[in-house]
Protein backbone atom coordinates (compact mmCIF):
# COMPACT_ATOMS: atom_id res chain seq x y z
CA UNK A 1 0.00 0.00 0.00
CA UNK A 2 2.59 2.24 1.04
CA UNK A 3 4.45 1.22 -2.42
CA UNK A 4 1.80 2.60 -4.44
CA UNK A 5 1.40 5.65 -2.88
CA UNK A 6 4.78 6.80 -3.26
CA UNK A 7 5.77 8.76 -6.70
CA UNK A 8 7.34 6.39 -9.29
CA UNK A 9 10.35 9.02 -9.76
CA UNK A 10 10.86 9.27 -5.69
CA UNK A 11 10.74 5.51 -5.53
CA UNK A 12 13.18 4.78 -8.41
CA UNK A 13 15.76 7.52 -7.05
CA UNK A 14 15.75 6.06 -3.66
CA UNK A 15 16.74 2.72 -4.84
CA UNK A 16 19.38 4.18 -7.04
CA UNK A 17 20.68 5.68 -3.54
CA UNK A 18 20.92 2.24 -2.01
CA UNK A 19 22.53 0.83 -5.12
CA UNK A 20 25.76 3.71 -5.21
CA UNK A 21 25.80 3.29 -1.51
CA UNK A 22 26.20 -0.25 -1.63
CA UNK A 23 29.00 0.12 -4.65
CA UNK A 24 30.62 3.08 -2.72
CA UNK A 25 31.02 1.24 0.90
CA UNK A 26 32.13 -2.20 -1.19
CA UNK A 27 34.58 -1.50 -2.95
CA UNK A 28 36.95 0.36 -0.84
CA UNK A 29 37.04 -2.38 1.80
CA UNK A 30 37.63 -5.11 -1.16
CA UNK A 31 40.69 -3.00 -2.47
CA UNK A 32 41.99 -2.48 0.71
CA UNK A 33 42.17 -6.30 1.49
CA UNK A 34 43.06 -7.03 -1.43
CA UNK A 35 46.43 -4.52 -1.53
CA UNK A 36 47.12 -5.89 1.76
CA UNK A 37 47.33 -9.35 0.71
CA UNK A 38 49.28 -8.75 -2.49
CA UNK A 39 52.06 -6.49 -0.22
CA UNK A 40 52.95 -9.61 2.31
CA UNK A 41 52.96 -11.75 -0.35
CA UNK A 42 50.56 -14.45 1.41
CA UNK A 43 47.96 -14.23 -1.88
CA UNK A 44 44.33 -14.96 -1.52
CA UNK A 45 42.20 -15.84 1.53
CA UNK A 46 41.47 -19.38 -0.62
CA UNK A 47 45.31 -20.03 -1.18
CA UNK A 48 46.54 -19.53 2.16
CA UNK A 49 44.18 -21.72 3.27
CA UNK A 50 45.32 -24.63 0.12
CA UNK A 51 48.71 -23.72 1.62
CA UNK A 52 51.25 -26.82 3.05
CA UNK A 53 51.46 -25.70 6.56
CA UNK A 54 53.68 -28.59 8.02
CA UNK A 55 56.19 -30.81 6.68
CA UNK A 56 57.15 -34.41 8.07
CA UNK A 57 60.90 -34.19 9.42
CA UNK A 58 61.45 -38.07 8.53
CA UNK A 59 59.68 -38.05 5.32
CA UNK A 60 57.24 -40.63 6.91
CA UNK A 61 53.51 -40.05 7.39
CA UNK A 62 54.03 -41.09 11.03
CA UNK A 63 55.78 -37.34 11.21
CA UNK A 64 57.16 -35.75 13.36
CA UNK A 65 55.81 -32.77 11.59
CA UNK A 66 57.01 -29.25 11.95
CA UNK A 67 55.58 -26.10 10.76
CA UNK A 68 57.30 -25.07 7.11
CA UNK A 69 58.86 -22.05 8.51
CA UNK A 70 60.81 -23.93 10.59
CA UNK A 71 61.61 -27.37 8.81
CA UNK A 72 65.34 -26.53 9.28
CA UNK A 73 65.80 -25.55 12.82
CA UNK A 74 63.31 -25.16 15.86
CA UNK A 75 62.25 -21.75 17.20
CA UNK A 76 64.15 -20.64 20.02
CA UNK A 77 62.80 -17.53 20.85
CA UNK A 78 59.47 -15.84 21.53
CA UNK A 79 61.18 -12.64 20.04
CA UNK A 80 64.78 -11.36 19.11
CA UNK A 81 66.36 -11.36 23.20
CA UNK A 82 63.60 -13.33 24.77
CA UNK A 83 65.34 -16.46 25.12
CA UNK A 84 64.89 -17.50 28.91
CA UNK A 85 60.97 -17.69 31.40
CA UNK A 86 61.49 -14.75 33.37
CA UNK A 87 62.24 -12.67 30.00
CA UNK A 88 59.27 -14.11 28.59
CA UNK A 89 57.19 -12.48 31.27
CA UNK A 90 59.17 -9.10 31.71
CA UNK A 91 58.44 -8.67 27.55
CA UNK A 92 54.31 -9.55 28.79
CA UNK A 93 54.54 -6.91 31.56
CA UNK A 94 56.12 -4.39 29.38
CA UNK A 95 53.98 -4.69 26.47
CA UNK A 96 50.72 -5.01 28.01
CA UNK A 97 50.92 -3.50 32.27
CA UNK A 98 47.60 -3.05 32.17
CA UNK A 99 46.22 -6.17 31.04
CA UNK A 100 44.58 -8.81 33.19
CA UNK A 101 47.16 -11.84 33.93
CA UNK A 102 45.99 -14.15 37.15
CA UNK A 103 43.06 -13.75 38.14
CA UNK A 104 41.52 -15.31 41.63
CA UNK A 105 37.79 -16.44 43.02
CA UNK A 106 36.49 -15.65 46.39
CA UNK A 107 35.62 -19.10 48.13
CA UNK A 108 32.21 -17.87 49.37
CA UNK A 109 31.03 -21.24 50.89
CA UNK A 110 31.33 -24.62 50.86
CA UNK A 111 28.69 -26.90 50.63
CA UNK A 112 28.20 -30.88 51.11
CA UNK A 113 26.26 -32.37 48.30
CA UNK A 114 24.94 -35.77 48.76
CA UNK A 115 25.28 -38.01 45.50
CA UNK A 116 23.23 -41.31 44.35
CA UNK A 117 26.04 -43.79 45.60
CA UNK A 118 25.35 -41.86 49.18
CA UNK A 119 29.11 -40.51 48.66
CA UNK A 120 29.17 -36.65 49.56
CA UNK A 121 30.59 -34.19 47.17
CA UNK A 122 31.90 -30.72 48.65
CA UNK A 123 30.24 -28.17 46.04
CA UNK A 124 32.56 -24.77 46.31
CA UNK A 125 30.16 -21.29 45.81
CA UNK A 126 32.55 -18.77 44.27
CA UNK A 127 32.50 -15.05 44.11
CA UNK A 128 33.69 -12.67 41.04
CA UNK A 129 37.03 -12.84 39.60
CA UNK A 130 39.59 -10.23 41.28
CA UNK A 131 42.21 -9.74 39.16
CA UNK A 132 46.22 -8.40 39.05
CA UNK A 133 47.83 -7.19 35.88
CA UNK A 134 50.95 -8.14 34.57
CA UNK A 135 52.54 -5.10 36.11
CA UNK A 136 50.91 -6.05 38.97
CA UNK A 137 51.88 -9.95 38.89
CA UNK A 138 55.43 -8.92 37.95
CA UNK A 139 56.20 -6.46 40.48
CA UNK A 140 54.79 -8.91 42.97
CA UNK A 141 57.06 -11.39 41.69
CA UNK A 142 59.93 -9.75 41.65
CA UNK A 143 59.74 -8.10 45.55
CA UNK A 144 58.89 -11.75 46.62
CA UNK A 145 62.23 -12.82 44.98
CA UNK A 146 64.09 -9.79 46.19
CA UNK A 147 62.81 -11.30 49.54
CA UNK A 148 64.14 -14.95 49.04
CA UNK A 149 67.40 -13.03 48.45
CA UNK A 150 67.71 -11.48 51.63
CA UNK A 151 66.52 -14.20 53.84
CA UNK A 152 69.58 -16.37 52.63
CA UNK A 153 68.19 -17.80 49.43
CA UNK A 154 71.04 -18.34 46.84
CA UNK A 155 71.02 -18.96 42.99
CA UNK A 156 71.17 -22.53 41.55
CA UNK A 157 69.90 -23.96 45.22
CA UNK A 158 66.03 -25.31 44.64
CA UNK A 159 63.29 -23.88 46.29
CA UNK A 160 59.82 -26.48 46.21
CA UNK A 161 56.89 -24.77 45.73
CA UNK A 162 54.30 -26.93 46.97
CA UNK A 163 50.14 -25.71 47.17
CA UNK A 164 47.23 -25.48 45.04
CA UNK A 165 47.05 -24.06 41.22
CA UNK A 166 46.85 -20.47 42.50
CA UNK A 167 47.96 -16.70 42.08
CA UNK A 168 50.56 -17.24 44.38
CA UNK A 169 51.93 -20.35 43.00
CA UNK A 170 52.30 -18.39 39.68
CA UNK A 171 54.20 -15.25 41.66
CA UNK A 172 56.83 -17.68 43.89
CA UNK A 173 57.65 -19.84 40.54
CA UNK A 174 58.22 -16.37 38.48
CA UNK A 175 60.42 -14.88 41.41
CA UNK A 176 62.30 -18.12 41.38
CA UNK A 177 62.69 -18.01 37.85
CA UNK A 178 63.92 -13.66 37.89
CA UNK A 179 66.30 -14.76 40.37
CA UNK A 180 67.96 -18.03 39.01
CA UNK A 181 66.31 -20.45 41.93
CA UNK A 182 65.25 -23.48 40.11
CA UNK A 183 62.17 -24.72 41.65
CA UNK A 184 60.22 -27.85 41.86
CA UNK A 185 56.61 -28.14 42.02
CA UNK A 186 56.13 -31.64 43.75
CA UNK A 187 52.49 -33.08 43.60
CA UNK A 188 49.93 -31.67 46.45
CA UNK A 189 50.15 -34.27 49.06
CA UNK A 190 47.97 -33.84 52.70
CA UNK A 191 51.18 -33.96 54.29
CA UNK A 192 53.73 -31.64 52.85
CA UNK A 193 56.90 -32.98 54.74
CA UNK A 194 56.28 -36.56 53.05
CA UNK A 195 56.59 -37.94 49.27
CA UNK A 196 58.42 -35.86 47.25
CA UNK A 197 59.45 -33.00 49.42
CA UNK A 198 62.22 -35.37 51.33
CA UNK A 199 63.90 -36.96 48.00
CA UNK A 200 64.40 -33.49 46.32
CA UNK A 201 67.34 -31.26 48.18
CA UNK A 202 65.58 -27.93 48.53
CA UNK A 203 66.81 -25.34 50.82
CA UNK A 204 63.84 -23.29 50.99
CA UNK A 205 59.95 -24.84 51.01
CA UNK A 206 57.14 -22.61 49.58
CA UNK A 207 53.72 -23.72 50.57
CA UNK A 208 49.91 -22.35 51.57
CA UNK A 209 48.75 -21.49 54.74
Amino acid sequence: MLKEDLNPVLLLLFQVAVWLYSILAFLPSYLISSVSESDVGLGSEQERAQRLKARSVTGRPAGPYRAMGATKRLVSSLHPGVDTLDKVFEDASRRFPDRDCLGTREVVMEEDERQSNGKFFKKVILGQYRWLSYAETHRAAARFGIGLAALGQRAHNNIAIFCETRAEWVIAAQACFMQNFPCECPRTHPHPKSGSCTTSPVSTLHTQA
